[in-house]
């Protein structure tokens, strides 16, 4: 299975939500907290943590950054820089 989701940890974000004390309404996440077609909201931490308490193996995973070359920072700090996180788990 695949399983994709914005990274609601990405620094943006969380500069965002720093500086207005509200749920951000971005490129990426377009809708506000109240309207959005997402039923939860998590970081790339989170799903991992849920995948092990779950009994999930995650086979693979790859984020997007907010870049189009080679997402380094994404990939070394996935938590605080990837926008988007794509991974392929199995039971």
């Amino acid at each position: 299975m695949i399983v994709s989701f914005p990274n609601f940890a990405h620094w943006r974000v969380r500069l965002r939500l720093l500086l207005s004390g509200r749920m951000p309404v971005t490129r990426v996440l377009p809708h506000t907290w109240y309207d959005t077609p997402n039923i939860h909201f998590c970081t790339v931490k989170d799903f991992e943590a849920l995948c092990q308490h779950k009994g999930i193996h995650i086979l693979a995973r790859d984020v997007v950054g907010n870049t189009e070359r080679e997402p380094v920072l994404a990939t070394t700090w996935p938590n605080l820089f990837a926008t988007t996180a794509i991974y392929h788990i199995t039971r």
